[in-house]
């Protein structure tokens, strides 16, 4: 087997991890990179530095690889080009849910570390990708697995001068000594929970056990807190590598399925939160399974649940931009409104909160109103300062006014007193109630009735794609 096909085989095998988006989300092309995309200085990963590279591009891994190149989303907006793949599609455990589990018939392929280190230095080289995400199927053990793995990105960084972000997945179960040395040289690592209950663990998952996956996350978060107390003093000479002077600059993330398990909603996001503040954990990824052959341990829905997923990563936003703790989320129901995003579901249970004064509230106040963000919070207070806030200033806010015109005043008036606004009104003689001027006081009083109005009119498209959150 070829390098291009061996390529072909693990890219598509990783797309089962949720720690960069999916290949079909969006193929990367082998056209230039236009500017956009080129240089985005905030972004770690973003700037690739090809003259550190020892060998000139390989010829056998051909243009037509780019298939598994991912676009991933950042933050601050754009896209960054990571090259997603396993280093074996092989694996010595049967967790139900994996496509690549060991009773799995599919087709196998593994990279020798060297080969696949090279071949992440050639896309380098070429400037056809500014990162990589590296995971492995169990070879054998996780010791025995860690060590090829850390291989790989010694390699790549030592031998073929990379110096770009590298994700490398840390395998439950494997030693602390191993643990601690790939976090020498990746730039962000990640442990998968995968599920969120020990019983489904056991029934699901039987070759992995709590204490696998938790205590190595448990390590890594001393770790980043190590660091942080002393980055300002620890000199570049003591890290294994120059390259590696900076090591996990992006922290740890962890992913968990949803919908293979019964574990409702409200369990998935406590679980999230707990990681969030005693794991150091910078991001929770979720996947909605997907389900493959015909375990008996599985559910086997009609269609992936990905609408659930969406509204999981809205959720989770809530606690760690927006002030929110999770039992707010979960007053009436142990799972999330899919046809509501969870504010404006949370927003439908309080109205007594409403509407919001704009020239009053303060910031806590402000990003509890569906439809204003933290960046529209900012520019709301800003704007108050300077004493030049109006409704038109609102529509240059990047507000989500289809929601948020029937929770806020402003000097006292409602936005559908002001020419224009009364765009936002149903067309539905059914909603003759509402009218301009009355329509937010009265709105609030029928809550049913306003969630006809503010619910998503069609699902999300499938499959939910989440940015790679570099920075934070």
């Amino acid at each position: 087997m070829d390098r291009l096909e061996t390529l072909r085989i693990l890219s598509q095998a990783a797309d089962w991890d949720a720690a960069a988006p999916s290949t079909r989300i969006e193929q990367s092309s082998c056209a230039p990179l236009d500017s956009a995309h080129t240089k985005a200085p905030s972004c770690p990963a973003s700037e690739p530095s090809r003259a550190g590279s020892s060998s000139p591009p390989d010829p056998a891994v051909r243009e037509d690889a780019a298939y598994g190149i991912s676009r991933v989303k950042r933050l601050g907006g754009g896209s960054v080009p990571i090259l997603k793949v396993l280093l074996s599609n092989a694996c010595s455990y049967n967790c139900a849910y994996c496509v690549n589990r060991r009773s799995s018939n599919v087709r196998r392929a593994s990279f020798q570390p060297e080969e696949l280190a090279r071949t992440v230095s050639d896309f380098d080289a070429r400037g056809r990708i500014h990162g990589a995400f590296i995971s492995s199927g169990v070879l054998g053990t996780p010791d025995e697995t860690m060590e090829r793995l850390i291989w790989t990105a010694r390699t790549l960084r030592e031998r073929y001068g990379y110096q770009g972000y590298l994700h490398l997945k840390v395998i439950p179960g494997a030693s602390p000594d191993l643990v601690r040395l790939a976090m020498r040289y990746a730039t962000r690592v990640s442990v998968n929970i995968e599920l969120p209950s020990e019983e489904s663990l056991v029934r699901i998952a039987p070759d992995k056990s709590p204490d696998a996956i938790l205590s190595p996350m448990s390590l890594i978060a001393e770790h980043m807190r190590e660091l942080q107390l002393n980055k300002a003093d620890k000199p570049a000479s003591d890290s294994l590598s120059p390259l590696a002077a900076s090591p996990l600059t992006a922290g740890q993330t962890t992913q968990m399925i949803v919908g293979a398990s019964p574990e409702p909603d409200s369990t998935i996001l406590a679980l999230a939160h707990h990681l969030y503040q005693s794991f150091n954990v910078r991001r929770v990824y979720y996947s909605a399974f997907r389900p493959e052959g015909t375990d008996p341990s599985l559910p086997h829905p009609a269609a992936p649940p990905y609408t659930r997923e969406f509204r999981l990563y809205q959720a989770d936003m809530l606690f760690r931009w927006y002030g929110f703790e999770p039992d707010e989320l979960f007053e009436q129901s142990e799972y999330l409104d899919e046809d509501l995003d969870p504010k404006a579901a949370w927003a439908l249970r309080h109205p007594g909160l409403f509407p919001v004064e704009l020239m009053t509230a303060d910031f806590l106040q402000l990003v509890r109103v569906p439809g204003i963000g933290p960046t529209a919070a900012r520019r709301i207070l800003e704007a108050r300062k300077k004493g030049g806030l109006d409704f038109q200033h609102l529509q240059k806010m990047r507000i989500r006014l289809r929601n948020a015109a029937w929770f806020i005043t402003l000097r006292g008036k409602t936005p559908f007193m002001e020419a224009g606004f009364d765009a936002f009104l149903p067309d539905d003689p059914g909603f003759g109630v509402f009218a301009p001027g009355f329509a937010v006081f009265r709105a609030l009083g029928h809550p049913e009735i306003l969630r006809e109005i503010i619910k998503d009119k069609k699902p999300p498209a499938p499959p939910t794609q989440q940015e790679l959150d570099f920075l934070s």
